[in-house]
């Protein structure tokens, strides 16, 4: 099956909805982003397939963010979503390629994956958001406790090193300069997700939103069980 799966413009930007058997598969682990807007290299096992005679490419985190084992074997039955690169911004690797999965079923295992990850950084008219919800809070987790062990640590050095400030001036300096850079990180987050559960998402949360809905996955905002989002 080869036929746009979202909307109904027709166009670059509609991905496809495909399924069939994988074959001539091969894995290669490749870096993104290097020295893109986002910060540092990501390694992801790119698993490279053809699939209703296009050649398709499935962008997975190396563990421990990614799957333990691998989602893809030669001869698999899979149904999926697949978005074009944007063809002004394609590498040498990406110009054979038909897209990049965007979602897939395992019809062997019934196992099924969302992509996001990779997509903070493939160059496409229109993708997945980059991080779901779930992502997110594991991401707040980190955060917080980072921040905490920020306001411990640096007051607890400068008493170690007998600094002349007191100790609780320190903290509340750390703390207000912590602070203010947690806000200006997640403010703005905050706001989209709440957009988002209010129904009026952004246009790659929309889309997104459709991604998850063709396959029967739910919603990026209440996943259907045992969905892996990579």
């Amino acid at each position: 099956m080869d036929e746009p799966a979202i909307g109904t413009r027709g166009d670059a930007a509609a991905p496809l909805r495909l399924s069939g058997t994988v074959q001539r598969l091969q894995r290669t682990v490749e870096l993104l982003n290097p020295g893109g807007r986002h910060g540092g290299r990501v390694e992801f096992a790119v698993y490279r397939f053809d699939l209703d005679r296009r050649r398709l490419a499935l962008y997975v985190p190396l563990a421990p963010a990614g799957p333990a084992t691998p989602p893809l074997a030669e001869g698999d039955r899979v149904e999926l979503l697949a978005q074009r690169y944007r063809d002004n911004a394609r590498g040498d690797a990406q110009r054979a390629e038909g897209g990049a999965v965007v979602a897939l079923r395992n019809l062997e295992d019934g196992a099924a994956y969302a992509c996001h990850s990779a997509f903070r950084w493939l160059a496409m008219d229109i993708a997945p958001v980059g991080y779901t919800p779930r992502m997110l809070r594991a991401s707040l987790w980190w955060t917080l406790a980072l921040s905490l062990l920020a306001c411990a640590a640096i007051p607890g050095f400068g008493f170690a090193i007998g600094a002349s400030t007191p100790w609780q001036r320190t903290l509340a300096d750390v703390a207000a300069l912590v602070g203010l850079i947690d806000a200006a990180i997640w403010l703005p987050v905050a706001v989209l997700q709440l957009r988002w559960r209010l129904g009026r998402p952004t246009r790659r949360q929309r889309y997104t939103e459709q991604a998850y809905v063709a396959l029967g996955f739910g919603s990026p905002l209440d996943p259907a069980p045992g969905l892996i989002e990579l």
